[in-house]
């Protein structure tokens, strides 16, 4: 059975060169693809007749949804054919054609889409509310209102965490787009989502997460990216160890025990107490050891490449930086200090960690 196409119109109080220009830059793609609810943080676009394309749609639950296509015709500013197929895990569905056209009207433009080749009507009928509601977002998108970043994940924290840090390190390897709201410790917007009362929480949709291993970990399984664990039964096996070691011995040895004494002194005058300090020592200088061991001649913990445990740790160490006794400390571990560097090279330690 012929399955008949899909055909669409809509007017937009734009010019058609604005309209066309929506299709074909990603800056204006990222800010309406998909049905108003979704993000698009990955955007690959070569406007160009036998040009290709990759747009990937977020949906609040974590849900990835990626669809790539070929220009078939680009006659800008009045029409544009393009093939589109989404990827699934064995391949690409049947893959139909989009024709889009437009037609100058006084105060905008009209658009008309044809959308051939569905094996089934139910696809075509998903389609149409798919389209319908992403012209909703390319309506405010053209009245200057991108995609609200509400629609993004959320990592509720504060900046300076370190366990924030790490879990906005995730969403940065993976390329995904997200926003940090402010709520410190044991306040109200915590304690409503985190028994514990404990940051980071991570809001994603009407999903909320707290622990920021489990976070990291869903972060790695919902989104497409780089994988953050190894998929060897061995090496995952090590990643876990290395988180739990970095949770329950590094992270007090560092932070718990040196860096909040600095961070928060208690001491004499409103100064950091010495007794602890000196106190907070010899278990650091243990766990740098123990690290020091870990890395080798390798820039990272597992596999020489990037896992959820060199995220959990990168803002720890980088706090050792900043302090006298554990900035002099680290001259005695050379390998700790040359993986940092390496960890604190990549663009997502620089766009996390100011």
């Amino acid at each position: 059975m012929t399955v008949a196409p899909l055909v669409l119109n809509r007017r937009f109080k734009a010019p058609p060169e604005r309209v066309f220009a929506a299709f074909t830059q990603k800056a204006l793609i990222q800010g309406w693809y998909g049905p108003e609810t979704t993000t698009v943080p990955r955007c690959e676009i070569d406007a160009r007749v036998g040009g290709k394309y990759r747009i990937e749609m977020h949906s609040p639950s974590g849900a990835v949804h990626i669809v790539t296509g070929e220009f078939r015709e680009l006659e800008p500013p009045r029409k544009l054919v393009f093939t589109w197929g989404w990827l699934n895990g064995e391949g690409r569905n049947p893959e139909t054609l989009v024709s889009v056209t437009l037609a100058p009207v006084e105060g905008g433009t009209d658009l008309r889409l044809e959308q051939t080749g569905f094996a089934v009507e139910e696809f075509r009928e998903s389609h149409r509310s798919g389209w319908t509601s992403s012209w909703n977002s390319l309506d405010a998108l053209l009245e200057g209102r991108p995609k609200a970043p509400e629609a993004a994940p959320v990592v509720m924290g504060v900046s300076a965490s370190t366990y924030t840090r790490s879990v906005r390190l995730a969403f940065e390897e993976k390329g995904v787009a997200h926003r940090l709201q402010v709520a410190p410790p044991q306040t109200p917007e915590i304690l409503a989502h985190n028994p514990y009362g404990k940051v980071p929480v991570l809001r994603v949709g009407d999903v909320t997460l707290y622990e920021s291993a489990a976070i990291s970990r869903y972060i790695d399984d919902a989104y497409a990216g780089p994988s953050l664990m190894p998929k060897d039964p061995l090496a995952r096996a090590r990643a876990e160890q290395w988180i739990s070691a970095i949770n329950c011995y590094v992270d007090p040895a560092f932070v718990r025990n040196y860096v909040l004494q600095y961070a928060f002194p208690k001491g004499p005058d409103g100064k950091p107490d010495r007794a602890a300090i000196e106190t907070a020592l010899p278990a650091m200088r243990k766990s740098l050891g123990v690290l020091e061991a870990g890395y080798g001649a390798n820039d990272y913990l597992v596999d020489n490449r990037l896992t959820i445990p060199d995220l959990l740790l990168a803002p720890m160490v980088d706090y050792l930086h900043r302090f006298p006794e554990s900035k002099a400390m680290l001259e005695a571990f050379p390998n700790v200090k040359r993986a940092h560097a390496a960890i604190a090279a990549r663009p997502s330690f620089a766009a996390v960690v100011q």
